[in-house]
């Protein structure tokens, strides 16, 4: 499940399926012609797939439909989305292009395993590989196809795999661990070489349920909430995993946060970590954490919940959040040399956030 769907366990579950759209073309006379921001909405009874230049004022007046449940991916140009439907029994992975983001007949589409429960997707080379919740195997498929090509076993039973990141050869996998959706040990992170798909060892994590993660500097950053259902927190922080060492440290407690820990972004050059920290459902503020000094900054202004995800873009040196707070819905830019933040409305609040390049 996703992490709100995590965190409250089926008060809102996978839907899926996919309709038809507005075809629009990219503009190319935007100074960032070749990044495109994927903002994928929902309002938990309608999907819409939205897009814009990332240096935009605003969203494309084109759209594609697909279930209220879905998240957005992009590697390149490659545009996977992920959706489910009927609670999960069926999920669907859509590619597309993002040059031709507006043709919805060129959008390739497979069905995954019943009740797989897909979470995220990372690519090496020409395949891509998907992390499966409910399922104790790595999806294999190829991006250009959308073709399934196998799958990669994973070491336990009962992974809960919630993030997938490549480093080079190198799938990272963070597994929740959860025994009857709850958390009761570590997270682990299993590395797989995958060019063999072979599992090269298991990393036991500090904190419990982790959710997400962030790649630079060889260094993995994976956020963790603690149980949802207690909501103590008290097992629950980011932590640094040092992949040449295999070893991993505490960034920040969530005692330190004020709450649990959601999406992640990282801004590699200013070392940075943006932190979605979960306070009480519906109230989802971000804050700013040094990774030099392990020190935790004030909450960005004008950001309730920032459920919709979290983007940190290198090239506009920006981070995008999706809102989703009530009455202050939006895509919303925050500036860290102004500390200003820009809002773009659309129809529906976000949901997912990706920035495909090319």
């Amino acid at each position: 499940m996703f992490q709100r769907i995590s965190l409250l366990l089926a008060i809102s579950a996978a839907l899926f399926a996919c309709s038809n759209s507005n075809e629009t073309e990219v503009s190319s006379s935007s100074s960032e012609s070749n990044s495109l921001l994927l903002n994928f909405t929902s309002d938990y009874a309608t999907g819409q797939l939205r897009w814009m230049n990332i240096d935009s004022a605003s969203l494309s007046s084109g759209e594609l439909l697909f279930d209220q449940d879905s998240k957005i991916f992009a590697n390149g140009k490659d545009i996977f989305v992920l959706e489910r439907k009927n609670f999960g029994a069926t999920n669907i992975l859509s590619c597309m292009q993002a040059d031709k983001i507006g043709d919805k007949t060129l959008i390739k589409q497979t069905r995954l395993e019943d009740l797989s429960n897909p979470y995220e997707i990372a690519v090496v080379g020409n395949k891509g590989y998907i992390a499966l919740y409910d399922l104790d195997y790595a999806q294999i498929f190829n991006p250009a196809t959308c073709a399934l090509d196998g799958k990669i076993n994973l070491p336990i039973t009962e992974a809960n795999a919630a993030s997938i990141k490549a480093s080079g050869d190198t799938l990272l996998v963070i597994a929740q661990r959860l025994e009857n959706f709850r958390a009761t040990k570590p997270g682990l992170l299993i590395r797989i070489k995958a060019s063999t798909e072979t599992v090269i060892d298991t990393i036991q994590l500090n904190f419990y349920n982790p959710q997400n993660s962030a790649l630079g500097n060889g260094k993995l950053y994976v956020s963790s909430p603690d149980d949802w259902y207690n909501l103590s927190f008290g097992n629950a922080g980011v932590e640094v995993v040092d992949l040449k060492t295999g070893t991993s440290e505490i960034l920040v407690t969530g005692t330190m946060l004020g709450g649990g820990i959601n999406h992640i972004a990282l801004d590699e050059a200013n070392q940075v970590l943006y932190v979605s920290v979960y306070e009480d459902f519906g109230r989802e503020p971000v804050k700013p954490v040094n990774i030099s000094s392990k020190t935790v900054g004030e909450a960005l202004p004008n950001i309730t919940d920032s459920f919709g995800g979290i983007f940190f873009d290198k090239v506009t040196k920006k981070l995008f959040i999706g809102d989703r707070g009530l009455g202050a819905e939006g895509l919303k830019i925050y500036n860290p040399e102004t500390g200003l933040i820009t809002v773009i409305t659309s129809n529906l609040p976000p949901y997912s956030l990706a920035v495909a390049s090319w």
